[in-house]
């Protein structure tokens, strides 16, 4: 009885350490050391940028962390001529004033360049949690899910599914929402369309496209909108080799607009809403592969990026 207690007081702190660092990685999976110096993102400490080796840098990029009301609606218009309904962009921008009101200090006003960014995730957790205790906030993944929910078909949910404790987070915070819009439907849609894909140790990129490819192919992923696109990160986890998968780990949505192309992201749980500003969707490819430099260990596969369903 007492080696059974000792064992769940040790899962326990296991447990506590691994929710800990999820909540800090939230939307990237990062393996490497802390880094002792500043990122692009501007903080050391956050775990998630622990990989970035090459800062991601162009002046001509700005941001806005939707602060203002003029942003917001005109945000709003262009998601309504997208085709997203106007109750799912209600929605979104519900989340995005929660968040830009527990957390001011993480937030900027205006439109700034990437630089300029400059928060620490520890202290936007304490601040958080004294107005919400159980509600950790929303990733990438719910964030894109809120706007795509009617344009992201998953036909067939007969498939292969593999560690899903890498959805507890997501799940957790559906359910412990202030203002819950998810149906079950929505629900179960969400957990079958970001469900890890099961694969092999392989660290060659082609090999895991073909296997992402086809899992795509299995699960009868459509995607509906051709105006405002799912962007997204495919990591290649190894960390169990007994059971490697791979995972949507970042995730985001585009369009483009005035010879541009905007990205709309929610960084992690506890870090802000991004709506940034790309000259095109390759230089946005270029900012996920400096800022989401996710494997030290030469064991992983480089990630694969998807804009709706092509693969890079």
């Amino acid at each position: 009885m007492k080696v059974l207690k000792s064992a769940e007081r040790i899962l326990s702190v296991f447990l506590i350490s691994v929710m800990v660092t999820a909540l800090f990685s939230a939307c990237s999976d990062n393996l490497g050391e802390n880094s002792p110096d500043k990122n692009q993102s501007g903080y050391a400490k956050d775990l998630r940028s622990s990989g970035i080796t090459d800062p991601y840098v162009n002046p001509e990029v700005k941001f806005s962390n939707l602060i203002s009301e003029e942003d917001q609606s005109e945000l709003s218009k262009d998601l309504e001529k997208a085709g997203i309904k106007e109750s799912y962009i209600k929605d979104c921008i519900n989340y995005v004033n929660i968040y830009n009101e527990t957390a001011p200090e993480s937030v900027l006003k205006g439109w700034n360049t990437l630089d300029k960014v400059n928060y620490d995730p520890y202290e936007i957790n304490d601040v958080w949690e004294q107005k919400y205790p159980d509600f950790v906030g929303v990733c990438c993944r719910m964030a894109v899910f809120t706007l795509l929910r009617d344009d992201i078909l998953i036909n067939n949910t007969d498939f292969e599914k593999t560690s899903m404790w890498t959805l507890a987070f997501d799940s957790n915070s559906f359910e412990m929402m202030p203002a819950k819009y998810m149906t079950d439907e929505n629900l179960k849609a969400f957990e079958n369309f970001y469900a890890p894909i099961p694969t092999s140790l392989s660290t060659d990129k082609e090999v895991q496209k073909k296997v992402l490819e086809q899992a795509l192919k299995e699960r009868g992923i459509q995607f509906k909108n051709s105006k405002l696109k799912f962007i997204g990160l495919v990591v290649h986890n190894t960390v169990d080799e007994s059971d490697p998968f791979l995972f949507l780990d970042h995730a985001g949505v585009i369009y483009e607009k005035d010879g541009s192309v905007y990205l709309l992201e929610k960084l992690a749980f506890q870090e802000p809403y991004q709506w940034i500003e790309f000259p095109s969707e390759e230089e946005i490819i270029k900012y996920f592969e400096s800022k989401y430099n996710l494997d030290t260990t030469g064991k992983m596969a480089k990630p694969i990026y998807m804009i709706n369903d092509k693969l890079f």
